[in-house]
């Protein structure tokens, strides 16, 4: 068996698994992007703040909002 054809499954398992899709992500001057509204109120609450809602992330990626 090529050591290719068994490392490159692997590879891309581990790739695919490495980022959580629900991760709060720092996108530009502070703004924040998250999956959901809920995720992103539930991220500020977390820290005694309270969400402020910016729109949509490009490409209908999720929620920009900061924390205030």
């Amino acid at each position: 068996m090529n050591w290719r054809t068994t490392l490159l499954p692997l590879a891309l398992i581990i790739a695919g698994c490495s980022t959580p899709p629900n991760q709060i992500v720092p996108f530009r001057d502070g703004v924040l992007r998250a999956m959901t509204y809920t995720q992103a109120s539930d991220y500020c609450n977390a820290k005694g703040q309270d969400p402020k809602w910016l729109g949509k992330a490009p490409a209908e990626s999720g929620v920009l909002f900061q924390c205030q």
